[in-house]
């Protein structure tokens, strides 16, 4: 009976520690939308060059992009977004834009710095001329 408990023992040990360590991680994977507004509701900007830790690539159709928890997201060329007001974009939770990434710090090649506003808000300079690329740049932290 002593070697069935002592068994027991070690094989309820071995499933509670199995989830912890080896490649467990603390940060959560997301979808985000990088938006404009056209006057009566937020809109995907679509194309735009994203590095998001691991994720690569391009914003898709409803401006949607991939980051993790803890990320540094890098925007690209911004100028060449269909912003409808011209140096305003927004960071949205959903792709209807009725959630805001609000507090996210940013910092852009042009100068420009801060945090996004309670609906998401960021501003960037659209004539800014990166020497690399040809437009504004900016980075956002994901903390």
């Amino acid at each position: 009976m002593k070697k069935v408990a002592g068994f027991l023992s070690a094989a309820v040990a071995v499933i509670g520690l199995s989830g912890c360590g080896g490649g467990g991680s603390s940060s959560y994977d997301h979808t985000y939308y990088l938006q404009t507004y056209n006057g009566s509701n937020y809109v995907g900007v679509p194309d735009v060059y994203y590095e998001c830790g691991p994720y690569v690539g391009y914003t898709g159709s409803s401006g949607g992009f991939r980051m993790s928890d803890g990320d540094t997201c890098t925007f690209y060329d911004l100028d060449d977004t269909v912003s409808y007001e011209y140096n305003i974009l927004y960071l949205g939770g959903n792709s209807s834009g009725t959630i805001g990434l609000a507090d996210v710090e940013y910092s852009c090649d042009s100068g420009i710095s801060g945090e996004t506003d309670y609906n998401g808000a960021f501003t960037f300079d659209p004539t800014y001329v990166n020497p690399d690329y040809p437009g504004d740049i900016c980075d956002f932290y994901f903390y």
